[in-house]
């Protein structure tokens, strides 16, 4: 009598489980961490100026849609932060620069295709679109120099590969390009406006995982 009734719990047992792998949420949460490299800046005051590198962070919520067997699209909302300084070397070309602080705070709205080539492996590519609600070049933001709107839209691209650890967690590495619209830099003793037009470029890890 104990057989058929361990048979028939295991049997019961297996069937949940395999409902539940199928019934998988496609919600995740993800969260990144990476170095950054900006663009140099040419054309402004202080001549062309180039920066250190920093680093970035974000966090993402998303959901994932399966358009077949191995690709999905995830769509996602995220908060992305990066944090660089100007070279100290070029800081000294400004006149009235103190702080050489530079960074940019956004929320992007992203698209992603997502192909696993073996269970486990996967490549991935997207582009994101959104709004910088802060970017600060303090370099050129003191004395007679000023940042008319330090804010505006912003644009990436992503491109990298996940590694499954099992699961609803996976690993992902990848390379980011990241622009905000050009900024105005006045000389308000002068009138005169220059144009400070940069990207950055990022070398980033993350982890998701299934909610």
């Amino acid at each position: 009598m104990r057989i058929p009734s361990l048979l028939c719990a295991a049997l019961v047992l297996g069937a949940n489980a395999q409902a539940q792998a199928k019934d998988q949420s496609p919600w995740y949460l993800q969260f990144g961490l990476g170095g950054v490299f900006t663009t140099e800046a040419e054309d402004v005051v202080g001549g062309s100026v180039g920066f250190d590198p920093g680093f970035t962070t974000g966090v993402a919520i998303g959901r994932t849609f399966e358009l077949d067997e191995r690709l999905d699209f995830d769509a996602e909302a995220e908060l992305f932060y990066q944090y660089w300084t100007v070279d100290e070397g070029d800081l000294l070309n400004i006149p009235s620069a103190v702080d050489d602080d530079a960074k940019t705070f956004a929320l992007m709205l992203n698209g992603t295709l997502d192909w696993a080539f073996t269970p486990q492996y996967s490549v991935y590519g997207g582009l994101g679109l959104g709004y910088a609600k802060e970017i600060e070049y303090a370099a050129w933001d003191s004395g007679n120099l000023s940042i008319d709107d330090n804010e505006g839209v912003a644009f990436q691209a992503r491109l990298g590969m996940g590694y499954n650890l099992g699961g609803t967690y996976d690993f992902r590495f990848g390379y980011r390009f990241f622009k905000t619209e050009t900024l105005d830099i006045e000389n308000t003793t002068t009138g005169q406006v220059d144009e400070l037009d940069v990207s950055q470029h990022s070398l980033e890890c993350g982890f998701r995982w299934g909610l």
